[in-house]
């Protein structure tokens, strides 16, 4: 088997796997390492997963881009969200838009995250351009021309540029000695699936509370949610411990009608909640990604999409520096990668926390400002558009 290609991707995530497939059009010999890689073979179609995502414009574009979003549709399984609403729990502040406000067919996408993978490994594995590595990254070197990666059996790979995308706890970035700002939410999330009393009608809800925020997104089933429910620590391991009846009584005490009760379909999944911002998304024949370049709080449902971004971003980078036979690896060659995707980053990772403070706490000055502050975007109609454009990235 050949160990020279032209770029190494260190992850099969999702951001990891749509890069490959979308590098893989441009005769550029691309191989996925991932002791994990495996996971992403089948998909167990008579069963809903537990994890999903809010999928905007730009990541749908993407999709149809790499040629796996026909595939999606077929599935039956993709459901576009027409409505979004946010309420305050004890409280006047509250938005709402429908996407028949502004001519849009529809303000995103929530697809099982599992089923994103599937597709995306499916196009992988038949693609002649790309290889994939069962095996974990142990070590990398590098010269003035290119980088070097061990696996696990000693293989040694050469290429002129390794992409990380292996998530928020990146191999590559440690060994690399790449510094992250860290900020803790003081956060944890609860991730599930639930059975609503009342079908969620194409929309999103959120609630914030003084606590923490509960998230529905609708998924391909009328009754059918995601349910995202970030808390504080304590309460995170409180709720993941009560019996399945008594989470639901909690639930249903925070959303009450606006969803009606609720059923577990799958079990509780529970993470920690952190911002994370690489100080170098960028360095000698290496790039950050997704995930191992920057986390955020999942409050608006961008994380992917930043990582989708960054991925259709740094493929253009490339195909450019490729048709112009100009060296990929070079850290020179994708300055303006690094400045964009960490202006656009460091926007949002500071929207996220503004927003996340705003909500946090039963403070009578923080209600009257988030009260005034809500419903005067909910009556604005130009610049509720403005900040619906940016979240679809259209």
């Amino acid at each position: 088997m050949s160990t020279q290609f032209d770029i190494v991707i260190v992850g099969s995530g999702l951001v990891g796997l749509a890069t490959a497939c979308a590098l893989s059009k441009y005769d550029l010999k691309i191989a996925i390492i991932d002791a994990k890689v495996h996971h992403n073979e089948s998909f167990p179609h008579n069963e809903i997963g537990v994890r999903a995502s809010a999928i905007n414009g730009a990541s749908q574009r993407y999709f149809s881009q790499i040629g796996i979003w026909d595939d999606l549709l077929n599935s039956h399984r993709v459901q576009e969200f027409t409505e979004i609403g946010v309420w305050e729990k004890n409280g006047l502040a509250q938005l709402s838009a429908h996407a028949k406000d502004y001519s849009y067919p529809n303000l995103g996408y929530i697809i099982e995250n599992n089923l994103i993978s599937y597709y995306l490994y499916l196009f992988a594995r038949e693609n002649h351009n790309i290889t994939i590595f069962n095996l974990a990254a142990i070590d990398n070197c590098y010269n003035d021309d290119y980088a070097f990666l061990t696996l696990a059996d000693n293989t040694i790979l050469q290429a002129k540029l390794i992409i990380g995308a292996d998530g928020a706890h990146s191999w590559l970035r440690k060994h690399e000695k790449i510094s992250v700002f860290e900020r803790n939410y003081l956060h944890h999330v609860v991730i599930t699936t639930v059975e609503t009393q009342n079908p969620h009608q194409s929309c999103a809800k959120q609630i914030f509370y003084p606590n923490g925020i509960v998230a529905f997104l609708p998924l391909w089933q009328a009754n059918k949610s995601c349910l995202v429910w970030s808390t504080k620590p304590d309460q995170a391991t409180i709720l993941t411990s009560l019996t399945e009846s008594e989470f639901c009584q909690e639930l249903f005490k925070l959303t009450g009608d606006k969803v009606g009760k609720c059923q577990l379909i799958n079990q509780r999944m529970v993470f920690p909640l952190k911002a994370r911002f690489a100080k170098q998304f960028v360095k000698h024949r290496t790039v950050l990604i997704g995930d191992a370049a920057h986390t955020i709080h999942p409050l608006a449902g961008q994380g992917v999409n930043l990582g989708f971004q960054d991925s259709a971003l740094l493929v253009s980078a490339i195909k450019q520096l490729h048709d112009k036979q100009k060296d990929i690896g070079l850290a020179d060659n994708l300055k303006s990668f690094q400045f964009t995707r960490r202006k656009d980053t460091f926007v949002m990772l500071t929207a996220m926390q503004t927003i996340q403070d705003m909500f946090n706490g039963d403070n009578i000055l923080k209600k009257t400002l988030r009260t005034v502050g809500m419903n005067a975007i909910d009556n604005c109609s130009p610049l509720k558009k403005q900040l619906i454009k940016y979240a679809m990235h259209i």
